[in-house]
């Protein structure tokens, strides 16, 4: 059985595979079709374009934006991107010198509050990428202040926690703008982040992203539920929306690329609609 995956993250975000390993990877887990959706990145995306061309493997150039939203946990999507457009690149280029910035004052406020963890380590954990939460939180591991990088997150870098920074993030509009200049498609990620405590909250809040613009939703995700795959389901229908699915694959945290649930392979027929637009 032929798989895909929608949303996966490499090394030049908070994955830790190389865009090249991840194309290996998905190649030898039976995934046909791949989306590389870095936070808030592009840079691995030449490398993992060439190389998909040798393997005559189909990948779908994406980017992941972290957005500025009064609540929940808001990632909007753009699939099929021209990620040499250079507006988009001038707009990511200041994410990530703000990245940084709050990589420094995390490592800070985890040192005042007595944790051994310095700049080079992280930056080492990142192998030359722009590093992150993710990348601190495995060199936390490594040094037994949590057996795993998810028991890391109930005990630091969160809210009332040391090393909790708050995240600057782009604004949705201007997120959706940058999509749409690449010639992407806008497409909301795990919808149950956003925080809303009724579906027919939810479905409001995707009724006003979908006048704003956004194409479709993911359906199909790993923090999605039986029933939160069916509301999503009828909320993409009844406002003609894409429908999209992904695992989120980072490598580290116990994903299985190609599902979206143990057992639970993303339906293989989303990709055509994305293809064309790659």
């Amino acid at each position: 059985m032929k798989l895909i995956d929608l949303h996966c993250h490499t090394t030049a975000s908070d994955g830790i595979y190389s865009p090249t390993e991840i194309i290996d990877y998905a190649i030898a887990h039976n995934v046909s079709v791949l989306a590389i959706t870095d936070h808030d990145s592009v840079d691995g995306l030449a490398e993992a374009c060439d190389y998909a061309k040798q393997k005559s493997f189909n990948l779908i150039p994406g980017i992941e934006f972290s957005i500025d939203y009064p609540h929940g946990s808001f990632h909007l999507v753009g699939m099929g991107i021209d990620y040499t457009n250079a507006e988009l690149r001038y707009e990511l280029e200041h994410l990530q010198l703000l990245r940084k910035e709050r990589i420094c004052k995390i490592i800070k406020d985890l040192q005042l509050h007595g944790i051994d963890v310095t700049n080079e380590e992280i930056e080492k954990e990142a192998l030359g990428n722009s590093p992150g939460r993710p990348h601190v939180a495995r060199v936390l591991v490594k040094k037994g202040y949590a057996p795993t990088v998810s028991d890391v997150f109930t005990q630091f870098m969160v809210k009332g926690k040391p090393g909790y920074i708050k995240k600057e993030k782009i604004n949705f509009h201007r997120a959706l703008q940058l999509i749409k200049a690449t010639g992407g498609t806008a497409i909301v990620a795990h919808p149950v982040s956003l925080g809303f405590s009724t579906w027919d909250e939810g479905e409001q809040i995707i009724k006003d992203f979908v006048t704003a613009g956004v194409a479709g939703i993911e359906v199909y995700s790993a923090m999605h539920g039986a029933e939160d795959v069916t509301h999503l389901l009828h909320i993409a229908e009844k406002y003609s929306l894409l429908i999209s699915g992904g695992s989120d694959f980072h490598g580290d945290k116990n994903e299985a690329m190609g599902y979206y649930a143990e057992g639970k392979p993303i339906p293989a027929g989303l990709a055509k609609q994305f293809l064309k637009m790659a």
